[in-house]
């Protein structure tokens, strides 16, 4: 049987009864569509979560914190978090050579001329890719205010805004902080906020970066820090070690610690691989609604094509009285469903296309970030499995057709 033939006879199935040609159809629409437009969806808020978060949360970083220790090492002797944590991790050759970072912060005030709270951060030029950060306007910190221990600062896009009124120029600039004047180099882009609103003194956008090196010269003077980042994605001898990787730090600060465990490793069991499992596990329940629809429609096409078998009895008797083999019967109404099945794929799809550009412009004046994204993936697996599916189900019809006798078949009215 000829493309042609074969897509006037789908033709003919869905001008029988339209209303239940779209019936059956509509499962399958249901979950093509809905592949196609919660991949998109999970992947946009995921990415929002990521570029809205004012915390570092890579999936190769371990993070290194300050803690209480255990009730029973309480009255030990013992070192807080240090650079000296960041030191030995650095020199440590069970790492690999893995980039460390530390990060110590300070809460201050500004008074402009009312008193702003505000977080003073000491950092290094690494900070802006661990927290995903940008400079509009001058620029950010480099080796050298590090190596030379400058007083000059990068202020967060609102606190910037709010003390010097969105200046555009930064020549001149100086910003008295705890009794001292920094030069003000660099304004950070805005941090936005997932939702929108905060004013948190926590917030990237209020908070002032520092030399590490500046800040522990004059507010540590026992070189404390309250974070230390290793970062694996370099290291070829733990990328993949996660877990190890942390007993290796664990002990390599332990004993600088003297055996209190006076800290806390945020690694593969941290906040941001958490919520990284928590969306996998939401898109894997929310693709698998788009499965079971695919599921339904599978059965309203066996259905469709049980009812066409049983109406077209006739027909099929005079394919076999001409000399059609029961093969190429059961080929003419699988590749039926089949066809049927792609139809209700694809409009699925351009349905879910057209709802994702919707919702993106929606989220993105409700939320304030949000981008759209189209999975190309999905689109095929939507597809794939449309198809897929029209052929399961199709089978047990286009078998049922292709055994029926002929001269029965002549006889069915």
């Amino acid at each position: 049987m000829k493309v042609v033939d074969q897509l006037r006879s789908v033709r003919h199935t869905f001008s029988t009864n339209r209303v239940r040609a779209a019936l059956t159809l509509l499962g399958i629409m249901i979950g093509a569509g809905s592949i196609v437009l919660l991949a998109g969806l999970l992947r946009g808020g995921e990415e929002a979560l990521l570029r809205t978060s004012q915390r570092a949360n890579e999936a190769d970083l371990v993070q290194i914190r300050r803690d209480e220790p255990p009730a029973k090492q309480l009255n030990k002797t013992r070192r807080l978090l240090a650079v000296g944590d960041q030191e030995n991790l650095e020199s440590s050759p069970l790492l690999g050579g893995a980039p460390v970072a530390s990060e110590a912060a300070r809460d201050t005030n500004i008074y402009t001329p009312k008193r702003k709270h505000v977080r003073m951060v000491g950092g290094a030029p690494n900070a802006l890719g661990l927290y995903r950060l940008e400079v509009e306007k001058g620029r950010f910190l480099t080796d050298d205010d590090l190596f030379q221990r400058r007083r000059v600062c990068v202020m967060g896009h609102s606190i910037f805004n709010e003390i010097f009124e969105g200046k555009e120029s930064l020549d001149g600039l100086t910003l008295t902080l705890e009794g001292q004047v920094w030069t003000v180099i660099g304004v950070l882009k805005v941090k936005p906020v997932l939702g929108g609103g905060g004013d948190g003194f926590w917030l990237w956008n209020n908070k002032v970066v520092i030399p590490h090196t500046t800040f522990d010269a004059m507010f540590s003077a026992q070189h404390e820090t309250n974070r230390v980042f290793v970062r694996l994605g370099e290291s070829t001898l733990l990328a993949t070690k996660l877990k190890a990787a942390e007993g290796v730090i664990r002990d390599t600060i332990l004993r600088r610690h003297l055996g209190v465990e006076n800290f806390k490793i945020e690694g593969e069991e941290g906040e941001a691989n958490q919520e990284r499992l928590i969306l996998a596990i939401i898109k894997m329940l929310l693709l698998g609604t788009g499965l079971l629809s695919l599921f339904v429609g599978g059965i309203n096409i066996m259905n469709i094509m049980l009812v066409t078998v049983t109406e077209r009895t006739r027909e099929i008797g005079v394919r076999r009285a001409v000399g059609a083999t029961p093969t190429a019967i059961m080929m003419q109404f699988l590749l039926e469903a089949s066809f049927i099945a792609l139809t209700g794929g694809v409009i699925g799809v351009l349905g879910a296309l057209f709802l994702s550009w919707m919702l993106a412009l929606l989220l993105t004046h409700l939320l304030g970030a949000w981008t759209l994204h189209i999975e190309y993936w999905s689109i095929l697996l939507g597809l794939g499995l449309s198809i897929f599916t029209g052929i399961t189900f199709g089978l047990f019809p286009a078998w049922r057709a292709a055994r029926l006798d002929p001269v029965e078949a002549l006889r069915y009215e």
